[in-house]
């Protein structure tokens, strides 16, 4: 029997380019880099921490996409899967074209200002455009050979921080509501306004008739997030509200909440209904 010649395969270079997936082009497999997007930062408060997005675009089809942000004076934080670096949210590869986003945690310095922050991507791009096609669903696709040219990127964009104003707690629950003779678990919220709000404790002081009752039979109530309350977020702390054989109608009950080097005092509004 006769053996058929054999055929070599055509190089990538010679395939039609899709001109739906412009990562097919493998000439631009060598230059195409990542590019970031966002151009600016969310101001912050002095001390106050959060998450932050950046928003990227490639610009050729690449794979192991990482990111790694540091600063001088702000605090920075990777997400705890990746530790070192952020990773794209979708998956750490992305098509030509397409974008995804990398976040990050940053806690700003106790000083107002204005602080730059250094981004480096770096990135490999995927020597065989066929790998990925830019309508490719990335949650279920994964790219198992990563291997091209590697690349980088570095941008710095600057973290404007205002300082703070206005107390440093403000008191977020000014009425609750519950019913007479029926113990009820209410929430008592407040916003954290400067930095240094640690050992943060609540308590209430019941009027005639009533009777306030803390979490584990304590002396007060906690936050329900932990003992600090940070610049620019809401917290609550639980406390039980009895008020016995109290008549329907409205009630002032003094709250007064502490922490190391501070304290607020205020009053919650407490309508009682039958």
């Amino acid at each position: 029997m006769a053996l058929l010649p054999l055929v070599a395969a055509a190089p990538l270079a010679a395939r039609a380019a899709d001109p739906s997936d412009p990562g097919d082009d493998p000439s631009n497999n060598t230059k195409g880099d990542l590019t970031l997007l966002t151009g600016s930062l969310p101001s912050f408060q002095v001390g106050q921490q959060g998450w932050v997005s950046l928003i990227w675009s490639a610009g050729t089809d690449m794979c192991d996409v990482r990111v790694t942000t540091k600063s001088k004076d702000v605090t920075v934080t990777h997400p705890t899967n990746t530790g070192s670096f952020s990773s794209l949210y979708i998956n750490s590869a992305l098509a030509e074209t397409n974008s995804d986003y990398t976040a990050f945690r940053l806690t700003a310095p106790t000083s107002a200002g204005t602080y730059p922050v250094e981004f480096e991507a770096t990135f490999t791009r995927l020597k065989d455009s066929a790998v990925l096609k830019k309508s490719d669903n990335l949650v279920v696709k994964n790219v198992t050979n990563c291997s091209g040219n590697s690349g980088k990127v570095k941008e710095t964009i600057n973290l404007q921080v205002a300082p703070s104003s206005g107390p440093a707690v403000t008191l977020q629950t000014p009425t609750l509501q519950v019913r007479s003779g029926a113990p009820s678990w209410v929430a008592i919220a407040f916003k954290g306004n400067a930095p240094g709000l640690d050992s943060f404790r609540v308590t209430v002081t019941p009027p005639a008739g009533f009777e306030v009752v803390y979490p584990g039979d304590g002396a007060f109530g906690g936050l329900s997030q932990g003992t600090s309350l940070p610049v620019g977020a809401t917290d609550s702390a639980g406390v039980r509200i009895d008020p016995q054989d109290s008549p329907a109608g409205t009630y002032q009950l003094p709250v007064k909440a502490t922490w190391s080097g501070g304290s607020l005092s205020g009053t919650v509004t407490v309508k009682v209904v039958p």
